[in-house]
């Protein structure tokens, strides 16, 4: 998955190596200087001619501009640092980062969550369900409980 923030700060850097400013590179390539802030910043990320055109332009190949073959370390202690959410959580429900999800299940969305407890409930992540048991919302209880066998134990 493409992490918006990591691009973003691809797209900065380069375009500081060129010693550009957000308004010389969005005239290149003909898109706003707001859309080109959004695209720094990770709130979202340029369409397939505007990747195209930034690649030509700093002389890379998409993959380095996408970050595609960097692996990134997401750290328990800080999960979002320089991370999008969306990637975090992703990440976490393919089970390609670890963690303690009962002690840092408050730090997530009630539909972040949601996307995690279903990662749970379809066996792709595992963690101790007695103590996320008393993490849980009523509704979150019945959701990932009602489905297990009953002393709430994955077979």
């Amino acid at each position: 998955m493409i992490d918006p923030n990591k691009v973003g700060s691809k797209i900065a850097s380069y375009r500081k190596d060129l010693a550009l400013t957000q308004d010389d590179l969005a005239n290149r390539l003909n898109v706003t200087r707001q859309a080109l802030s959004k695209w720094e910043t990770g709130l979202s990320l340029p369409s397939i001619e505007g990747i195209v055109s930034l690649c030509q332009l700093f002389k890379v190949p998409v993959e380095d501009l996408l970050c595609l073959n960097e692996t990134s370390k997401i750290e328990e202690s800080n999960l979002f640092l320089n991370h999008s959410r969306d990637y975090v959580v992703n990440q976490i429900c393919k089970g390609a980062v670890e963690i303690n999800i009962p002690d840092t299940l408050y730090l997530f969305s009630p539909i972040e969550r949601l996307q995690i407890l279903k990662a749970i409930k379809e066996h792709k992540i595992t963690c101790n369900l007695s103590q996320l048991r008393v993490k849980l919302t009523t509704s979150e209880v019945k959701y990932v409980f009602n489905s297990l066998p009953k002393g709430g134990r994955k077979p």
